[in-house]
């Protein structure tokens, strides 16, 4: 039976179906054949463990933050302030703003542009205060990190966006902030099923941020997302994964699309970011790695799942992919 905070989350947000993440018996396979590409995402991510704080500054200041292996997220409470991440550039952030790095870079936060950095390091205790110590705040933010799980977190994030900015009067702000102050009110309560409840907030969380669609969607955005916003190439995806098994060319993917062989695939290479076929093996591989962390099962029925004819087949395109055999990996994985 799902806990009931479960069947509240999909009745009150629109969602399918939440499953446990770490529960130990094992995924069905229908989860990974799921004709809903974003679901399947945050299946294999299975989000959990929240750490959060609040950070204020007053003044005149400035931090940087290097790279975080896990996805850090922020909403502003008050006041405003400037984020500038590597490789995205910088933004200014308002109160209600949310922002999510599903991989978190180097970062820099500041009051004014401008100001030479201080190297800071998360810490989870108390609330930071960057600036002046005295007086009240000019900038309040709940800031935080949670997990992915390590297995297929670099892959699958490498189909996301590398920051989800959502403006306080954007379509979705209203109810990501809603989730955030639950995951607030959970983080610091300490009442009994905490960590589950926090499971359940933090996909939710996710849903609702990489549901979101900006207004006016920057031109070079590439990934799962931008596939799933062009209808033509939303419709190949959904199929792949509604069926990884099957044994599909990109002429079967471009009729399913209604275009030309040609055609599609030059669109959907450029729109999600790489071709078709490097796509496929690349979620059957994640799946592959998912299925061998969380079941004990042969080569050969990993390879079926999958859409390989045969164990050897499947061990070689793995051991290419992954840098070690499906064995290894699994082996290392358990220890």
């Amino acid at each position: 039976m799902r806990p009931a905070f479960c069947a509240w989350v999909e009745t009150f947000y629109g969602v399918g179906p939440i499953m446990h993440s770490r529960s130990s018996e094992p995924t069905p396979q229908s989860n990974h054949n799921s004709s809903d590409p974003l679901a399947a995402v945050i299946s294999l991510l299975r989000p959990q463990t929240v750490l959060s704080k609040v950070i204020s500054g007053a003044g005149r200041w400035s931090v940087r933050y290097d790279a975080h292996e896990d996805p850090g997220f922020c909403v502003m409470l008050q006041g405003s302030c400037f984020l500038d991440v590597d490789g995205v550039g910088a933004v200014e952030l308002d109160e209600g703003d949310f922002v999510l790095l599903p991989a978190t870079p180097g970062f820099t936060m500041a009051s004014y542009r401008g100001i030479k950095p201080k190297l800071v390091k998360p810490t989870y205790t108390g609330e930071l205060r960057h600036g002046t110590q005295s007086g009240p705040p000019t900038m309040r933010q709940l800031g935080g990190y949670f997990h992915f799980d390590r297995a297929n977190a670099q892959l699958i994030v490498g189909f996301l966006p590398s920051m989800i900015h959502i403006r306080r009067g954007e379509p979705g702000a209203a109810r990501l902030r809603r989730v955030v102050e639950l995951i607030r009110e959970e983080a610091s309560a300490r009442l009994p099923g905490r960590e589950l409840v926090l499971e359940r907030l933090v996909e939710v969380l996710l849903v609702e941020a990489l549901r979101f669609r900006p207004v006016e969607p920057a031109s070079q955005e590439k990934g799962l997302l931008a596939g799933l916003t062009d209808p033509s190439i939303a419709r190949a995806l959904r199929r792949m994964h509604d069926d990884v098994a099957h044994r599909w060319t990109v002429a079967d993917l471009a009729r399913t699309a209604g275009m030309s062989r040609a055609s599609f695939a030059e669109r959907f290479t450029r729109t999600v970011g790489v071709p078709p076929m490097e796509y496929l093996l690349e979620w059957r591989i994640a799946i592959a790695k998912d299925v061998l962390q969380r079941e004990r099962v042969s080569l050969a029925e990993v390879a079926e799942r999958i859409g390989y004819q045969s164990a050897s087949a499947f061990s070689t395109a793995f051991s290419r992919h992954a840098g070690c055999s499906p064995s290894e990996f699994a082996r290392s994985i358990r220890s």
